[in-house]
């Protein structure tokens, strides 16, 4: 009777281990953006490039890496590190819009992330009046 308590009280304590122990693993890289959306209000077609700093977090628990961000025209570009954002940091995209290469009236375009983040791509819009 004593050896099979003992057994039982082994087998309860290595599935409770065991069970620790998934429960300790990464959920992996998140992307949090304060808003999806980016206004830059009126710009003069002939005022030069508007550069937008466009600040993220990562709210997951492993490093994230942004590894492409694609626009949808040529008049606008974007640039980044490509570097890990550890948990709870910070990373930065920069947004450059030319507006003489862009139609004049309402402007909008998306962008997406592309990243490590486990909530896939994200996309972001910019917006603005042409004049």
């Amino acid at each position: 009777m004593r050896t099979l308590l003992r057994n039982i009280a082994i087998v309860v304590a290595v599935m409770l281990a065991v069970s620790s122990l998934g429960a300790a693993e990464p959920q992996g890289a998140d992307i949090e953006f304060q808003s999806s959306v980016v206004d830059l209000g009126t710009i003069a077609q002939d005022a030069g490039r508007q550069i937008v700093r466009l600040s993220f977090t990562n709210t997951g628990d492993v490093p994230l890496v942004v590894t492409e961000v694609r626009t949808s025209c040529s008049c606008m570009s974007v640039s980044y590190e490509r570097k890990k954002v550890e948990p709870s940091a910070r990373g930065v995209l920069t947004i450059s819009l030319d507006p003489s290469k862009a139609p004049k009236g309402q402007y909008y375009r998306v962008m997406q992330i592309f990243s490590t983040a486990k909530s896939g791509v994200k996309r972001i819009t910019v917006k603005a009046v042409i004049e």
